[in-house]
């Protein structure tokens, strides 16, 4: 594989996890951190020993030395530095959400396609080791058809105005920062909704505190969602069929384990064993790509990115859930 220069825009607690696992890889090397603050890009980059680092997103953009970006700020910044690289020319994999709505999602894929340049979003849990092994029992039919998806993502955190969670500039609430874990999983399992319903709870702020949505897929199959700040979810994902079913145990999204459900027989966990915080997965996805000229992923391809955003688009009209970005 060829050895390729990261740049990380962003310096927050995501972008660390993932400076981390790129250490795993032997064919990425982590050259240079931007933040708005030279503050905490320096020091990012004195404790993750990153050659470079720079007070302003667009020097990432500009570095001749940096092969793929990984944009890991809040969300409404995604659109502008997911931009800013593509057009430079850079390779760039994005977090997720990828924007605030498949408007501007549908400019980065144009962009993106017309200049040939590699992009794709952050979804780390569809490269994890459970999640593939998901996937196979699904495309076998050891358990026979799908019949449905139940999956939920939740934490009690405190009201707080001043927090990202809570502040509609900052993309806050729960459908964008957490609930597109289960809208994932569901789409990845059972294609895009062909029908939906979904209702949501409000903070003061006005931003969502919970959501939970019923989507009606192709053949039959329904997913049942919720994503909460509210309480203490359960946090699993629940694959049903057939003849089984298979849960993805508690913090289903992160690396962990998985028990598959077979009738008249016994549950079997699956266990895997990961040498970091599971970031690595999808980083070394993106060099992969690259090594064979693609500028998509055939696993995360821009159509499925632009169908789940079109999805979150569509929850949030039901429920009444607006960005100032909508307004553009």
């Amino acid at each position: 594989m060829t050895k390729y220069n990261w740049g990380i825009i962003g310096a927050g607690n995501i972008a660390g996890r993932f400076a981390e696992d790129l250490k795993l890889l032997p064919h990425a090397r982590l050259k240079a951190v931007s933040s708005r603050s030279a503050d905490r890009a320096s020091s990012f980059a004195k404790r993750y020993k990153i050659p470079d680092w720079y007070d302003s997103w667009d020097g990432i953009a500009g570095d001749p030395e940096v092969d793929i970006v990984y944009v890991a700020t809040h969300h409404p910044f995604h659109f502008e530095n997911t931009r800013a690289c593509l057009e430079t020319g850079k390779a760039v994999l994005c977090e997720k959400p990828f924007t605030m709505n498949r408007r501007e999602l549908d400019i980065l894929v144009r962009t993106a396609r017309e200049k040939k340049v590699f992009l794709m979003e952050a979804i780390w849990t569809r490269f994890l080791p459970s999640t593939r092994k998901v996937l196979e029992l699904l495309e076998s039919g050891e358990l026979g058809k799908l019949t449905s998806v139940y999956a939920d993502f939740g934490f009690r955190h405190e009201f707080d105005p001043e927090h990202r969670l809570f502040d509609p500039a900052k993309g806050g609430g729960a459908l964008l920062d957490i609930g597109i874990y289960p809208v994932f999983i569901a789409q990845l399992m059972a294609g895009p909704p062909e029908k939906l319903q979904a209702t949501a709870r409000f903070a003061p702020t006005g931003v969502d505190h919970s959501c939970d949505m019923v989507f009606s897929h192709g053949n039959e199959v329904v997913s049942s969602l919720n994503c909460t700040l509210l309480s203490d979810a359960p946090t699993e994902a629940n694959i049903l069929f057939e003849h089984g079913w298979v849960r993805m145990e508690s913090w289903w999204l992160t690396p962990g384990p998985i028990t598959i459900h077979r009738k008249d027989k016994r549950p079997r966990m699956v266990k895997f064993r990961e040498p970091g915080n599971g970031y690595h997965h999808e980083a070394e996805e993106v060099m992969q790509c690259l090594d064979r000229g693609l500028t998509e992923s055939p696993s995360l391809p821009l159509d499925f990115s632009l169908d789940l955003m079109g999805t979150l688009d569509a929850v949030r009209a039901a429920c009444g859930i607006r960005y100032p970005q909508d307004n553009h």
